[in-house]
């Protein structure tokens, strides 16, 4: 009988990655996803799945409130990019943690743990959790496709990363890549002092901005010091940061 699946996660590259990721798994079923956390804790409890992938950073409620409303209680794996959340991921019991952008080898010791149906506690699943309080390096560069062929780009070479089409872009200065990562994951991986998030689909290299320009509106403006003057507006959730950050 197959594992009936549910997804949660906001980002729709993101949980699309883990589908296809899924589909090598015969035995998992995904009957139902959900972009947050309210529409997550409706979907669980109407189609009782025995299994939940949660992403713990979601919109109006994190995935912990989610665990907490629930009246089924499926067995859950969390996948996050968040690594301070890994003891509390314990403690609700988890039947795994993994880290994203999670793999197809990762993925199936994570499902080996489902189908052992919360058995003895595991120690691997301790020290998983013990590995991911670890603060991680800042990326130094990122691996992109390109036909047969993988090409590692500096980070140092960054001048923005764009979600688009439901992609994420990466932007140097000559030329751009399509990546296959979620703006969010990256974000916790680049290194803060050069990279800045100022809008829900684009993170900027601090020291490739030109200027900041402010319209009647009360909207704030960044541009780029690329040859085309390329422009992006500061969203209102990141504003407050952009200000701190660049100091205007």
């Amino acid at each position: 009988m197959a594992t009936r699946t549910v997804l949660v996660e906001d980002e729709d590259h993101a949980r699309d990655r883990l589908r296809r990721l899924l589909a090598a798994f015969p035995d998992v079923e995904v009957v139902g996803e959900a972009a947050d956390g309210r529409s997550a804790v409706s979907k669980i409890d109407d189609l009782e799945p025995d299994l939940v992938f949660l992403d713990i950073e979601l919109p109006e409620m994190s995935g912990l409130d989610v665990l907490q409303r629930l009246r089924h209680r499926p067995l859950v794996v969390f996948v996050t990019a968040y690594n301070q959340y890994a003891v509390r991921a314990f403690e609700e019991n988890a039947v795994d943690y993994l880290l994203k952008p999670t793999t197809e080898e990762r993925l199936s010791v994570a499902l080996g743990r489902v189908r052992a149906r919360r058995g003895p506690f595991d120690p691997a699943l301790l020290a998983a959790l013990e590995s991911a309080l670890r603060p991680r390096p800042h990326l130094r560069q990122l691996s992109v496709r390109q036909g047969d062929s993988i090409l590692l780009v500096p980070t140092a070479n960054l001048w923005w990363l764009e979600a688009r089409d439901g992609y994420v872009v990466l932007r140097t200065q000559k030329r751009e890549y399509v990546s296959d990562f979620a703006l969010k994951d990256l974000e916790q991986d680049l290194d803060p002092e050069r990279f800045l998030r100022i809008h829900r689909g684009v993170i900027v290299s601090r020291d490739r901005i030109l200027k900041i320009s402010r319209s009647f509106g009360g909207r704030y403006t960044v541009r780029m010091a690329d040859e085309e003057g390329t422009s992006f507006d500061i969203g209102r959730a990141y504003l407050p940061r952009a200000r701190e950050v660049l100091g205007f």
